[in-house]
């Protein structure tokens, strides 16, 4: 026999071995398979924590309907309509706010629950745990579904003012648009002219300074921290604080004499001072010996914000001022 031959014969036998072999195990000749099982959506996590009621992944880092973004799923869901909460309020003030306070922290002692952290209300998702707890309370309270719903949707808009930790309720407002343009411009006009004018000019340094702002409420950041070049800052970042480099200041010497120029650095130790000519002039330093004046540019501007804020602690006279550089474009 040819050794292709032989190769085919064992091959032929091996085969016939296997097939005995399941049979013996009572497996008979090996059923078709049947396919593999259609792959079924993941179950939604459970109510509460990771799915909104707009479901999984939707409700809570979305953050729609006016919510704020992030935090767990009760801070995050989307708010009834105004109409819906204002009823809740309503219903939740006649009701409710005898025992659990208006302001939802109940009672000390404990009796009534603090519903700022009720496990009910922060579970709850459409109103379906509070309606079964308000069917139980005692007493007994005569409301209707719809009532309960809006209360609870009432406790949900105000758990969404809550920050991080369960902090108090407001330190987060929502829907919220802050409008600084309260001032007079006519009093603010005034209040300039008095103040400010001996520096700045409408029709000079502040010439069309309310189109270099994209709103309102960015011109008064800019005018009052004065970080803006119009204001003697560097227009590009948040102040220069407490550093003094980079300023003009005079260097007074042990006998006497000064140097003008660009204070580089001083400690107890060194001061650096760039000259009118660029060079770089260092002098050990002792006991404070040389005297270093740094003259500050806005100083001048913060000695005004100063007298200002202390003038005017309603700042009255700062949106006023505010609401009249917003005129000047």
């Amino acid at each position: 026999m040819k050794a292709h031959t032989r190769l085919i014969a064992v091959a032929i036998l091996a085969a016939t071995a296997m097939t005995g072999l399941v049979v013996a195990q009572g497996g008979g000749a090996p059923a078709p398979q049947a396919p593999g099982p259609t792959a079924q959506p993941a179950p939604p996590p459970a109510a509460g924590r990771g799915a909104g009621p707009a479901g999984p992944g939707q409700g809570g880092a979305q953050g729609r309907g006016g919510a704020r973004r992030g935090g767990f799923t009760q801070y995050t869901r989307p708010l009834a309509s105004p109409d819906v909460l204002a009823r809740g309020k309503a219903l939740y003030d006649t009701n409710c706010a005898s025992c659990h306070a208006v302001d939802l922290r109940g009672t000390v002692d404990g009796k009534n629950p603090n519903l700022l952290r009720s496990g009910i209300a922060l579970r709850d998702q459409k109103g379906e745990l509070v309606t079964a707890a308000v069917a139980k309370h005692s007493p007994t309270l005569t409301l209707i579904e719809a009532d309960t719903v809006a209360i609870a949707e009432y406790i949900h808009s105000v758990h969404a003012t809550m920050g991080g930790q369960g902090s108090p309720p407001g330190r987060n407002p929502t829907n919220v648009t802050l409008n600084v343009l309260v001032g007079d411009a006519k009093s603010g006009e005034a209040t300039f002219g008095a103040m400010c004018a001996s520096c700045h000019s409408v029709t000079g340094n502040l010439r069309g300074i309310a189109t270099k702002f994209s709103d309102p409420r960015a011109l008064q950041n800019g005018w009052v921290s004065g970080t803006t070049s119009a204001f003697g800052g560097g227009g590009g970042g948040g102040g220069r604080g407490s550093v003094t480099s980079g300023l003009p200041a005079t260097v007074t010497m042990a006998n006497g004499s000064k140097l003008e120029g660009t204070l580089v650095r001083q400690d107890d130790f060194l001061v650096v001072l760039m000259l009118p000519d660029g060079t770089r002039r260092s002098m050990a330093r002792t006991d404070g010996v040389p005297r270093v004046d740094v003259r500050d540019p806005m100083a001048g501007h913060n000695n005004t914000i100063l007298k200002l804020a202390f003038e005017d602690p309603d700042n009255k006279k700062m949106h006023d001022i505010t609401a009249y550089l917003w005129t000047i474009k």
